[in-house]
């Protein structure tokens, strides 16, 4: 029986589809692993591994149900747009490196992604946004401060971690910014 021969772009499709689920599993190994070491190392002193396995199935199952809920958000707007999920998906990558397509449906796409980019709250125009994220690197900062005056030196390292983490995305909100802009003058919005 012969098999039906596909085309370049269901290959194409497919690649897309194995990559975001290589992607999503490897995400939900590492939180499920960095789960298993913050349960089982942290705290007491001695080493838990069955806290550890605990903490790394709630952090598992909240990635898990993240991602599903993300993916439900990105499937209906792309359903809404009379586009395919993994093509939202890309269009969505390019208005993120501030690039317009040109195929007038993507340019639908991209045109709905920048308005609603502008509207989130993770968007120097959301008023809120950057005074947020300097006051949540302080609180880390000074909280890691706390824990070395207490000698928990595990925990210091954790909050000076987050302070970092906290205030390289106040840098990176300005340049997703930038890159913001640049799509929407490519789209000419």
């Amino acid at each position: 029986m012969a098999r039906p021969v596909g085309t370049g772009t269901d290959a194409g499709v497919s690649r897309e589809r194995l990559r975001v689920v290589g992607v999503v599993l490897a995400v939900l190994v590492v939180a499920a692993a960095a789960g298993f070491l913050a349960g089982g190392g942290f705290g007491t002193g001695t080493a838990d591994a069955v806290r550890g396995l605990v903490v790394a199935l709630a952090v598992g199952l909240l990635a898990a149900g993240a991602t599903v809920g993300v993916w439900r958000v990105n499937r209906r707007h792309a359903a809404q747009l009379g586009i395919s999920t993994s093509r939202y998906l890309r269009v969505a990558r390019s208005v993120r490196r501030g690039e317009a397509p040109d195929d007038p449906v993507e340019r639908a796409a991209a045109a709905d992604l920048v308005s609603r980019m502008r509207r989130g709250p993770g968007s120097m125009s959301h008023r809120w946004a950057p005074r947020l994220l300097i006051g949540g690197g302080v609180l880390w900062g000074a909280t890691g401060v706390v824990f070395i005056a207490d000698g928990a030196y595990g925990w210091a390292l954790y909050a000076f971690a987050m302070m970092a983490l906290v205030l390289v995305q106040l840098v990176s909100l300005r340049r997703r910014e930038r890159r913001l802009e640049a799509a929407a003058r490519g789209l000419g919005i």
